[in-house]
C-alpha cells in the first residue's frame, strides 16, 4: 500500500480538487447557464415568442435531470471519468449543431435535450462522486472549493458569450461554437487529469494523515462535528426514508424560484428598462455571487448541519427572488441586492444537497440517489421556464409566474426544516 505513510502533501485529492474545479466549470458555465443570455438574440433574429425559445430551455433543463439514471448508470459500469469524457464530447456534439441547425424549431428543441444530456453526464454527479469518493471528515469544504467553480463560471461564462454575440453583429450562432469549445476542453482536462477513487492511486479519504490515525479504518479516523451515518445505507433503503423526499420536494420548491430568476432574468431586466448588456450583467451577476455561499459551505459545511445552512439558503433566495421583481433603473438597489440575496441562497443550498446526501446516506449509495433525486426535482424546475413564458405571453406580466415560484420556495424552506437524519431499520 503506497502512499499511506508519506507527507500530506501527497494526497492527490487536493490537486485533484484543482482539475474538478474545471471540469465543472466548463460546462456549467457555458453550456448550462450561457444559453440564457442567447435567447433574446435568437428571438429578435428568428422571430419566436418567448413561450417557444424557452421550449428549448425546458429542454435542456428536463434532459439535465432525466439523464441523471443515466448518468449514474455510466458511473457504476464506467466510472466517473469516463463518464466526463463522454457527456463533454456529446455537448459540444449538440451545441456545434444548435449553431447550425438553430433556424430550425425542431432541431433546437432536440438539440437542446441532446446537450442537456451532455452537461449532466460532464457535471454535476460525476464530480460531486469523485470528490465525496476522495473525502469524508473534509467533504463540505471539498464540495464547497469545487463546486464554486460553477458560481464563477457562471458569471464568467455568459458575459464571455454575450460579449462575443454582440461584436459578431448579434450573430447567437457564435455563441453556440463558443460553449462547445469549452465542452471540449473540460473533457479533455477530465480524460487526464481525473482518478475516480483514492484507491487507485493506492491512498485512502482524506489523505495519509487519516491512514496513519484511522488504522484499519481510515475513512473514519476524524469524527467531523455534524452528523455522518455509521451504517452502509443501499439505495433501495434510501428511498425508503422520509428525509430522502423531504430533501427532494426542499429541492424542487426553492430551486423553482431560482430557474425562474435566472431563466427569465435578461427578459425580465429588459422589460423593467435595462439595456440589453445591463441586463446580462445583472444575470451573470446572481450566478457569480452564488460563490459566496458556495465557500460558505466550504467554509461552515463541516461545523454547521448542512440542513440548516439549506434553510437559511432558501430564505435568502426568497428574499432576493422578491426584490428581483422590483429591479429597475428607478430602483437600482433591488437590481443590485437581488443578485447578491439569489445567488448566495442559491449557492448555499446548491452545495449543501450532496453534503446533506453524502452525509445521511454514505458514499457507495451516493450515485444511485442523485440519479433518483435529480430528474424528480429537475421536472419541477424545468416546469418554470416555459411555464414563465406562456403565462408572460397570455398576461403581458411575469407576476403570476413569480406568486408560484414565491410559493414554491416557502414550501421548500418548511420542508429542508423537516429534513432530519434517517435512522435505519432494524429487521
Amino acid at each position: 500500500m503506497r502512499q499511506l505513510t508519506g507527507e500530506a502533501p501527497s494526497f492527490y485529492g487536493w490537486r485533484l480538487l484543482v482539475f474538478l474545479w474545471v471540469v465543472y466549470t466548463l460546462p456549467i458555465g457555458f453550456a448550462f447557464y450561457s444559453p440564457a443570455v442567447l435567447y433574446p438574440f435568437m428571438i429578435q433574429d428568428l422571430g419566436w415568442t418567448r413561450g417557444r425559445v424557452m421550449g428549448g430551455a425546458t429542454g435542456l433543463m428536463l434532459s439535465f435531470g432525466l439523464a441523471s439514471p443515466l448518468t449514474a448508470l455510466l458511473i457504476g459500469r464506467l466510472g466517473a471519468r469516463r463518464t466526463i469524457v463522454a457527456g463533454a464530447a456529446l455537448t459540444a456534439l449538440a451545441c456545434l449543431l444548435m449553431g447550425a441547425l438553430g433556424h430550425l424549431y425542431s432541431a433546437y428543441l432536440v438539440l437542446s435535450l441532446a446537450a442537456g444530456c451532455g452537461v449532466s453526464l460532464a457535471s454535476m454527479i460525476p464530480v460531486q462522486t469523485v470528490v465525496i469518493a476522495w473525502f469524508h471528515a473534509r467533504r463540505a469544504l471539498a464540495l464547497g472549493l469545487v463546486l464554486g467553480g460553477g458560481a464563477v463560471g457562471g458569471f464568467v461564462a455568459p458575459q464571455v458569450i454575450s460579449s462575443a454575440v454582440r461584436a459578431a453583429g448579434g450573430n447567437w450562432r457564435i455563441g453556440w461554437m463558443l460553449i462547445a469549445a469549452a465542452s471540449l476542453s473540460a473533457g479533455l482536462v477530465a480524460l487526464l487529469a481525473l482518478r475516480n477513487r483514492p484507491e487507485d492511486l493506492g491512498q485512502v479519504p482524506d489523505g495519509p494523515a487519516a491512514a496513519v490515525a484511522g488504522g484499519a479504518a481510515p475513512a473514519r479516523a476524524v469524527a467531523p462535528p455534524t452528523y455522518r451515518t455509521p451504517y452502509a445505507w443501499t439505495v433501495r433503503e434510501a428511498l425508503r426514508t422520509e428525509s430522502l423526499w423531504l430533501l427532494a420536494l426542499a429541492v424542487g420548491g426553492s430551486f423553482f424560484l431560482w430557474q425562474v430568476i435566472v431563466t427569465q432574468g435578461p427578459l425580465h431586466l429588459q422589460d423593467r428598462g435595462f439595456e440589453a448588456s445591463r441586463a446580462a450583467f445583472f444575470y451573470s451577476l446572481a450566478l457569480g455571487l452564488s460563490v459566496a455561499g458556495r465557500f460558505t459551505i466550504a467554509l461552515l459545511g463541516d461545523r454547521i448541519e448542512p440542513r440548516i445552512l439549506f434553510a437559511f439558503g432558501t430564505l435568502c433566495l426568497l428574499s432576493g427572488g422578491v426584490l428581483f421583481w422590483f429591479a429597475s433603473p428607478e430602483s437600482l438597489w433591488a437590481a443590485y441586492s437581488y443578485p447578491l440575496l439569489a445567488g448566495f441562497g442559491f449557492g448555499l443550498a446548491y452545495i449543501s444537497i450532496p453534503t446533506l446526501i453524502g452525509n445521511y446516506w454514505g458514499p457507495e449509495a451516493f450515485a444511485g440517489l442523485s440519479g433518483v433525486i435529480s430528474p424528480l426535482c429537475n421536472l419541477l424546475q424545468a416546469a418554470a421556464a416555459p411555464l414563465a413564458g406562456v403565462l408572460y405571453d397570455l398576461k403581458g406580466s411575469y407576476f403570476y409566474a413569480m406568486l408560484i415560484a414565491w410559493a414554491g420556495a416557502v414550501a421548500g424552506l418548511a420542508a429542508i426544516l423537516l429534513c432530519r437524519p434517517p435512522r435505519p431499520r432494524v429487521s
